[in-house]
């Protein structure tokens, strides 16, 4: 027997699909039905699951009521509850036609050889073959790599079975059903055997002699499979489930993703006219697709179906969100109807998360951002997570992050739409985008110089260390900034500034976003929209910042940092006025005017110093003393000695942190100029200063040079001992802060020191 057979029903409508049909089209959610009929959400939500077949008779009375059913949908409605009630269990399933091998496979290489190398294990005759459960998400094509990896293993077990194992109906084929269907495929009278115990007897009997290969499509669980799988290991099983089975023993799973975009379009090219890709981008229709086979399949069957359209007329469709899933229908493929099998099989919490994670703009997302969408604790929500997964509605990634696909997240955005009140989308999207802009500010607050000892509001996440907070800001970056640009397309301009401000001392840790530049363009357009000249001044200072930082553009930087000025000196604000001469200045040594730059970073200091504030001193003094520095190296020596002088004199008017770094980089420029001089015992002297701000290892890079320059110096004097500590301890310090211009230097300079 070569063919695969397949079982599955033919059954009447359900009582589910009535119910929810009549429900929506009284415009009603579960909840409102339950409100209006006083039968619980619970009770209709396992009617509409297919849970509960045959309820109640005044359950279904007040159903119909609450629905205002008259006539003949009245009388259709109370007897399908009856006609539940009489078939509980579902009979046997007839025959149907059997999947087929598609022609037109692409791809799927790895998979399929995965498949095969378990059925089929090259370890010898004795090597048992592995149960393989390919899981996933609905629409991934796990039915096809299954037929297309059982033909590749034709040789060894030329009799092929197939059942279908109904695990997204409503009652699921119990395992005495899937060992009669099997058995019946065999040519065997199953009736015989009228208890599980005996049909798996007879199972094991009939192929004891024959191996055979069997897939077992659309796994609801465990149960169903066991009793196929005999001890001898001689029959190849493949299990397709929406669920990884995770309690099946001695299976080796693979769980199905989307297409590689090469293999998506190279499967768009078998299936449409050459034509029609002429003028479109096949590229572009597969991401929209999601590079999902299901989408893939019905995309390129619509276009083969109208030979008139290419590509483009198709892609203009699907560019639409809102028309994108109505667009992806072909005849009686649907992804939506695809989805929806999944769904239904939910209960009303889990159906709720995953009609609001629609609500993130992000990719992927933990537990902790899923509980804002939803108001649950954080455990509540991975619990619903992992549910989700196990119905490939959502993807579990690595940790504890997980990722709603496009395709998917339309889907549930099309079933909060249809499900859920606008006022109360509108409301629990703008609460999540509170949310994650709370957080934001509380996690950006921890890199302030003196952080704000206030607790955050209640539901805002807490980070007990700078780590923690920075890890959320990278991670989360993609979903903050929407709700950050969705504050500022409302015109809520005075959080935008909250969330900018909160950020600006993290921005310089975190360079490699590349988008700073954005975030402080719209800050600034936000202090422009309350005209408040204090505020431009600020948030164009920090914009200058960017441009110079992220962008390396320093004459955009200086046009900046000179509107940022003049909006200082409208509000008559002396410490804006100094930071805008300090981006003056840093902009202008960056276009090669060292003179003008000079002139801005003395400015600066003066402005400062007259406002007292003496963070922002510090920092002008040190681009003065790097300017100076550039040209005359005694010049340098002075006005860093003059910048250390400074330092002791503010004490505890500046933060360990900012104290101890500049400190100890100052002593190290001056060790710096004085190596460059000759003067090498001075340069040890001051180089050993500059290791004596701080526990060792805490400011790295300074710390680092440090010991190169007196190391460069104590060798140059004949110490060799000596030499060798300092640079080797500059090895070490200098590849954690890559300091990657002079341990080349370093290596060579120990090399040369005699043993």
């Amino acid at each position: 027997m070569n063919s695969l057979v397949s079982a599955s029903t033919n059954a009447a409508r359900p009582l589910r699909e009535l119910l929810r049909e009549h429900r929506r089209n009284a415009d009603l959610t579960l909840e409102g039905l339950a409100e209006r009929s006083g039968v619980s959400d619970r009770t209709i939500s396992d009617i509409e699951r297919g849970i509960s077949l045959g309820p109640q008779r005044r359950t279904m009375l007040a159903l119909a009521d609450a629905l205002a059913l008259e006539g003949s949908e009245r009388d259709d409605f109370l007897a399908s509850a009856r006609s539940g009630r009489k078939n509980a269990v579902p009979a046997a399933r007839a025959v149907d036609i059997e999947p087929h091998r598609l022609t037109d496979f692409t791809g799927r290489e790895s998979e399929i050889l995965g498949v095969v190398a378990h059925l089929a294990p090259s370890g010898g005759d004795d090597e048992p073959a592995a149960p393989v459960v390919l899981c996933g998400a609905p629409g991934v094509g796990k039915t096809s790599i299954a037929i297309e990896a059982l033909h590749r293993c034709s040789a060894g077990h030329p009799t092929r079975l197939f059942v279908d194992l109904g695990g997204l109906d409503p009652v699921p084929l119990t395992p005495l059903q899937v060992l009669h269907s099997l058995l019946r495929q065999l040519g065997s009278e199953p009736d015989a055997a009228k208890s599980l115990g005996e049909a798996t007897a007879a199972w094991r009997a009939a192929v004891a002699a024959t191996p055979v290969a069997v897939l077992l499509d659309d796994a609801a669980n465990e149960a169903q499979i066991r009793p196929v799988l005999t001890s001898d290991g001689r029959s190849a099983v493949v299990i397709t489930s929406r669920r990884t089975l995770a309690g099946l023993e001695g299976a080796r799973r693979l769980t199905v993703g989307p297409l590689p975009r090469g293999e998506s379009v190279e499967f768009l090219r078998r299936i449409i006219l050459p034509a029609q890709a002429e003028n479109g981008d096949l590229d572009e229709l597969a991401g929209f697709c999601d590079d999902l086979p299901l989408a893939l399949r019905i995309a390129g069957n619509r276009l083969a179906s109208q030979p008139t359209w290419t590509v483009e007329d198709f892609v203009r469709r699907l560019r639409s969100e809102e028309r994108r899933l109505s667009a992806l229908v072909a005849g009686d493929l649907g992804l939506a109807s695809t989805f929806t099998l999944s769904y239904d099989h939910l209960a009303e919490p889990s159906r709720r998360l995953f009609r609001r994670l629609s609500l993130l703009d992000g990719g992927s997302f933990d537990p902790r951002l899923a509980s804002a969408v939803d108001d649950l604790d954080a455990d509540g929500a991975q619990d619903l997570l992992d549910g989700l997964a196990e119905l490939g509605l959502v993807e579990a990634m690595r940790g504890d992050r997980y990722r709603l696909h496009d395709l998917l997240r339309l889907y549930a955005a099309s079933r909060l739409r249809e499900e859920e009140a606008a006022e109360m989308i509108s409301a629990q999207r703008r609460r999540v985008r509170d949310w994650l802009l709370a957080t934001t500010i509380a996690a950006g607050a921890r890199f302030e110089p003196r952080p704000p000892h206030a607790a955050p509001a209640d539901g805002i996440l807490t980070f007990p260390s700078n780590e923690e907070a920075r890890g959320w800001l990278m991670t989360e970056a993609e979903h903050w900034f929407s709700a950050y640009q969705a504050a500022a397309a409302r015109g809520d301009h005075a959080t935008v500034l909250l969330v900018a401000d909160s950020l600006h001392w993290f921005s310089d840790l975190w360079l490699g976003w590349g988008r700073w530049h954005e975030l402080f363009t719209t800050s600034a357009a936000s202090a422009r929209a309350l005209d408040d000249p204090s505020q431009q001044a600020r948030h164009l200072g920090y914009l200058a910042w960017a441009q110079l930082a992220e962008k390396f553009d320093p004459a955009a930087a200086r046009a900046t940092a000179d509107a940022a000025l003049d909006a200082a000196r409208r509000a008559d604000d002396g410490v804006e006025s100094g930071w805008a001469n300090f981006y003056l200045a840093w902009s202008l040594l960056h276009l090669g005017d060292a003179a003008a730059a000079q002139t801005y970073a003395d400015a600066s200091v003066a402005d400062f110093a007259r406002a007292g504030d003496a963070q922002g001193e510090l920092q002008a003094r040190s681009i003065r003393a790097g300017i100076r520095s550039r040209s005359d190296p005694e010049a340098s020596i002075g006005e860093h000695r003059d910048l250390v002088a400074f330092l002791a004199r503010a004490g505890d008017d500046l933060p360990h942190n900012i104290r101890g770094v500049t400190e100890t980089n100052a002593h190290t420029v001056i060790a710096s100029a004085l190596l460059a001089l000759r003067r090498f015992e001075d340069a040890v002297a001051a180089a050993s200063d500059a290791l004596q701000v701080g526990a060792p290892g805490e400011f790295p890079s300074g710390q680092a040079a440090a010991h190169r320059h007196r190391g460069m110096a104590e060798l140059a004097l004949g110490r060799a001992d000596a030499a060798r500590s300092d640079l080797t301890a500059a090895l070490r310090l200098g590849a954690g802060a890559r300091a990657d211009d002079w341990l080349d230097e370093v290596r060579a300079a120990l090399h040369s020191i005699p043993e």
